[in-house]
């Protein structure tokens, strides 16, 4: 199994699929990229705290977090986007995710590897969920 590990100050732009050998993972430093995945199938990037706002239905205990969408379309793992700031969704890993948010900038990619001059996120980054300011940290990359 064999990472790929970008370092130092890189600008990815362009269309550009990257993937790692034999089931490696894409990394910035040690940390591997996130990327977009789709709830509730995909596994969840991470969790937050739960909204305390009254519910449509009723309230997860353990809310899950997904990045549903990047800024960045342009640059892939996969056929996946990696996430450099964007849009999360939070809600239970049976239903339909409800609460929306959004990913800060990230925060340990110190080199930094950028799309387009925004940094890409990756493991240990956060969000905040809109309707009760609380922080999702991301604890899986998704790939």
């Amino acid at each position: 199994m064999a990472d790929l590990i970008l370092k130092g100050k890189l600008n990815l732009t362009g269309m550009l699929k990257l993937e790692a050998s034999s089931g490696g993972k894409v990394k910035v430093d040690a940390l591997e990229m996130l990327v977009v995945l789709i709830p509730p199938g995909d596994l969840n990037h991470g969790t937050a705290p739960p909204v305390l706002l009254p519910p449509p239905k009723p309230l997860d205990p353990a809310p899950k977090v997904w990045v549903v969408q990047s800024f960045n379309q342009t640059v892939t793992i996969g056929n996946k986007a990696i996430v450099a700031q964007g849009m999360v969704m939070e809600g239970s890993q049976n239903g339909a995710p409800i609460w929306p948010g959004m990913v800060l900038r990230s925060q340990n990619n110190q080199g930094p590897v950028t799309i387009n001059q925004i940094p890409i996120n990756v493991v240990n980054d956060q969000a905040i969920i809109f309707p009760s300011g609380g922080t999702a940290i991301f604890s899986f990359s998704g790939q």
